[in-house]
């Protein structure tokens, strides 16, 4: 990517130091003065007009392009543009013809990022003044994110291509690619490990969501609202979230530390990461609860902003298309953030961790909650897929502390699918004993 930002730059400052004229325009140039100067010593008159000819035609081409160089203006784009990552979406422009343009040629090129596709060279007929012309190109990426497409750069050259001017159109046109969303199966998670689970894991879709909506029981709460099945599983008073309050809040911790990630590009453990938060996301959502997105160094979430299911189903996504790498206390101040969690749900997405960074997240989960915690064998996700036994150790410490704690855990490892990773936490169990 550096390497083809300094050529670009290159490429600018020569044309910088062009001008308006191409690079056989100045051909022409030169061996039109070499021309006339030769002619006048020699006395030729025939190479004369020769050079004199040659000086005369990027003049005439500088005069045509000059007067067209007003002759379009970029009268719309299209509105912000949403495409879920590897699907194509389109860019549309509208252009307004302003005056005679009579003897060149004219194109528009769109600036667009590398990652959304090659930059469209768009060419523009002879318009009428007032007349509108629609123009589209497409563009498509693997790779979500937040990106701009624009300004538009209106060129016009002559037939010869001696000359070549360039105006710069004002606007810009946002491009979100959402990242990929893979359907889930509905597990039953309100269990910890290890406390009579049987019944839970038999249970039908509906467990996954009556479990996130319980509570324990607070002074004043109302007798009727207590569900004796789970106080009894649990062996503490538990009652139903008010319906009055809506559904239980789920928060989706994302650990999006730069050093707990490896790979590159969408085939990273961090894209794996931000995908499964949003599968997981809209799983949740699409059952009615409002989820809040959790990472360390964003305003917005250390505010506690809530996503409504209802409302905003497609704000989490563009949250984390967004969403990009934080520094090494990253996990910290989004633990911080939080506090001590009163969500009717957790669920981390953990990069590469030990049982001192899993300490922390302890603490957030009181007895009634449920919390999952999803750990990444990050180790695989470099250049050498090959097992790692200190990465590996520490990844099971980690599990068995957040195990230990009543948390549901799974690990996934690269090319496991979201879904499967999801439906193994059912099965939950405490972690295995580091070797």
């Amino acid at each position: 990517m550096r390497r083809l930002r300094r050529g670009s730059g290159r490429a600018r400052a020569r044309r910088r130091r062009l001008g308006p004229l191409t690079a056989r325009g100045w051909a022409l140039v030169l061996a039109g003065g070499v021309a006339s100067v030769a002619a006048v010593q020699l006395g030729q008159r025939d190479l004369l007009r020769l050079g004199v000819l040659l000086l005369a035609l990027p003049v005439v081409a500088l005069v045509l392009t000059a007067r067209a160089r007003s002759s379009l203006t970029l009268h719309q784009r299209s509105r912000p543009l949403t495409l879920p990552a590897g699907q194509r979406g389109s860019i549309d422009l509208t252009v307004r013809g302003t005056g005679g343009r009579a003897g060149v040629r004219v194109w528009l090129e769109d600036t667009v990022p590398f990652v959304l596709g090659t930059a469209p060279r768009l060419p523009v007929p002879p318009l009428p003044p007032g007349r509108t012309l629609d123009l589209r190109y497409t563009v498509s990426s693997e790779v979500r994110g937040a990106y701009r497409t624009g300004p538009a750069v209106l060129r016009i050259g002559d037939p010869l291509g001696l000359c070549d001017i360039r105006r710069t159109l004002r606007g810009t046109t946002a491009v979100d690619v959402l990242p990929a969303v893979h359907p889930l199966p509905a597990v039953p998670l309100g269990d910890s490990p290890g406390s009579g689970g049987g019944t839970a894991r038999s249970s039908s879709a509906s467990a996954e969501a009556d479990d996130i909506a319980l509570r324990q029981y607070r002074p004043g709460d109302d007798l009727r609202r207590v569900h004796w099945r789970s106080t009894a599983r649990r062996g503490e008073v538990m009652v139903r979230e008010d319906e009055r309050g809506g559904r239980a809040e789920v928060v989706l911790l994302v650990d999006r530390r730069l050093g707990a990630h490896a790979g590159r590009g969408p085939a990273s453990s961090l894209e794996w990461a931000v995908s499964a938060a949003a599968s997981i996301g809209a799983h949740l959502q699409r059952r009615g609860y409002p989820v809040r997105l959790v990472h360390g160094g964003s305003r917005a979430h250390e505010r506690g902003i809530a996503v409504p299911a209802e409302a905003q189903a497609r704000a989490l996504l563009h949250e984390l298309a967004a969403l990009r790498p934080g520094d090494d206390d990253d996990l910290r101040l989004a633990v911080q953030a939080l506090g001590r969690s009163s969500a009717g749900m957790l669920v981390a997405l953990l990069g590469a961790v030990d049982s001192e960074d899993t300490l922390p997240l302890v603490a957030l989960r009181d007895r009634s909650t449920p919390a999952v915690a999803i750990l990444q064998r990050t180790h695989l996700w470099g250049r050498a897929l090959t097992t790692a036994p200190a990465p590996e150790a520490a990844l099971q410490r980690a599990e068995l502390v957040l195990s230990g704690a009543g948390w549901r855990t799974a690990t996934a490892s690269p090319g496991d699918e979201i879904a499967d990773v999801w439906a193994s936490l059912a099965r939950g169990g405490p972690a295995r004993r580091p070797a």
